[in-house]
């Protein structure tokens, strides 16, 4: 039996995360620091979406709603100061 909000195997695409690892170890490599931003905007809006950050422990939006923007705020600001000054 799978915990509780495991994608079923049908649902989980694991090419899609060796895409985003490779792509990661590419910027790092070229010194292309922007797209690691790109990544922590992208992980906001997935936090957004979700409803729920994990960062360190699980943090809800329901539960913990101060907490939960603060580190939604983090993602966004420093994703968007690093697109800004690039």
């Amino acid at each position: 039996m799978e915990p509780v909000g495991t994608p079923s195997q049908s649902r989980f695409r694991p090419w899609l995360t060796w895409a985003a690892l490779a792509a990661i170890w590419c910027a790092a490599v070229l010194d292309q620091l922007w797209v690691f931003s790109l990544l922590l905007v992208a992980w906001a809006l997935y936090d957004i979406r979700t409803g729920e950050s994990l960062f360190i422990q699980r943090i809800t939006r329901r539960q913990q709603p101060v907490t939960y923007w603060i580190i939604v705020a983090t993602w966004l600001s420093f994703g968007l100061l690093g697109i800004l000054y690039r």
